[in-house]
């Protein structure tokens, strides 16, 4: 007699009969099988459902552009709730064009505004495409004298765009210096930030100096979109740079939350002139998960820092240890995670109006100047043509915003 086996001996060991035995093990057999075709296709799924999550995160970091968060149905749907928890209130709205006297516009047919500051009571803004300086009245009193042009003197002379793409004021110095900074500029097949230190003489500015960055660019068009100045503990007086794109690269320059800033200090460079040498980088925390970094700003009072992106039409706001003048160390500074808003989206359809903001600087401080500020003025460029952005961002393009955060 041959010897029972498997489920077969089991009933065996049992006393059971061997047609029972049969019986009972096909029963089993059918009873469980549901369950591994069912355990089966669980896994199948979660595969399916893991591949294709990859393959999505995969796809939009390789996007050109990934989606703009809270449009649509977030102002009366999903976000109706916190819209005015997370939106900053728009107070002004000034097109460049009509702040300026008509015969200060007269043969100027565009303003791509990239950065804003205030020093005392009075704006200044650069253009991108101009190599002038846009002096304006705190108030923005429309069509004034009160707002002027401030042009390059004959001194300096140059056929090709300004390229500007942040303008910082270093109030700590002797001679309250300005510098320009062009965002990344070809130089002997390498490209490099070039920052330009100048001088106001009413109606005109002197470059004292040029000076490119020790940090090199992939291309022209993802350098420094924002700068400010700290004077260090040690007197030194540092600039930082923001980067456009994350990594401070073009190849990954869309893979959200990777910001950078660049710490830089002014060294003499062999053979005579200078550079801006690197002395640090430091990173922005993970959840300012921007496409692109479009400007920056620091409150000395407060440490409190604002950062935008063009792409997401967002604000984020957190401080940086050690943001004053006077108190700075490279070493040890680092941002907090802060909190990030959005701008106005459109009434009804909930689209993105701010589509281009490039610069940012606090208005007024807190109260007792020990809170974060409450108010901004902010700088948009020019919009893009030949259908790269929508027509809603028309409304609001080169012109100066003043934001109120909630």
């Amino acid at each position: 007699m041959a010897t029972p086996t498997g489920t077969e001996a089991v009933y065996k060991a049992m006393g059971a009969d061997t047609p029972l035995a049969e019986k009972l093990a096909t029963r089993l057999q059918l009873a469980l099988r549901p369950c591994l075709m069912l355990a089966i296709s669980t896994c199948a799924l979660a595969l399916t459902v893991s591949w294709m999550s990859d393959a999505t995160i995969w796809f939009d970091l390789r996007k050109k552009k990934a989606r703009v968060p809270h449009t649509g149905d977030w102002c009366a749907g999903s976000g109706a709730n916190v819209y005015s928890k997370t939106t900053v209130k728009a107070v002004v709205d000034s097109p460049v064009a009509g702040l300026l006297a008509h015969d200060a516009i007269i043969g100027r047919k565009k303003f791509e505004a990239s950065d804003i500051i205030r020093v005392g009571d009075r704006f200044y803004s650069v253009c991108d495409s101009d190599w002038s300086i846009l002096e304006l009245a705190e108030t923005l009193p429309l069509l004034s004298n009160e707002n002027a042009l401030i042009d390059p003197d004959a001194s300096f002379q140059s056929s090709e765009e300004s390229g500007f793409e942040a303008i910082v004021h270093d109030a700590s110095s002797a001679d309250s210096a300005f510098y320009l900074v062009r965002e990344s500029v070809e130089v002997a097949g390498a490209y490099e930030a070039q920052v330009m230190k100048v001088h106001l003489n009413g109606s005109t500015y002197s470059v004292a100096e040029t000076c490119p960055s020790e940090i090199k660019f992939e291309g022209s068009s993802k350098g420094f979109e924002g700068a400010i100045s700290l004077r260090g503990a040690d007197g030194v007086l540092y600039l930082l740079g923001l980067c456009e794109g994350n990594f401070c690269e073009e190849t990954r320059g869309k893979q959200v939350g990777n910001g950078r800033v660049v710490i830089m200090a002014r060294a003499a460079a062999e053979g005579g002139g200078c550079f801006w040498k690197t002395v640090r980088v430091l990173e922005l925390p993970p959840s300012v998960a921007f496409v692109d970094y479009s400007a920056l700003a620091v409150h000395h009072s407060t440490q409190a820092v604002a950062v935008t992106s063009q792409e997401n039409s967002q604000l984020w706001i957190g401080s940086l240890s050690g943001a004053s003048d006077g108190q700075f160390d490279p070493s040890a500074a680092e941002f907090t995670e802060g909190k990030v808003y959005d701008f106005p989206r459109s009434t009804g359809s909930c689209e993105v109006e701010y589509c281009n903001v490039e610069g940012i600087h606090w208005v007024m401080g807190g109260k007792d100047m020990e809170e974060t500020p409450q108010m901004l003025v902010a700088a948009s460029d020019k919009m893009k043509a030949r259908g790269k952005q929508p027509s809603s961002c028309h409304g609001k393009d080169q012109s100066i915003h003043l934001f109120a955060l909630p």
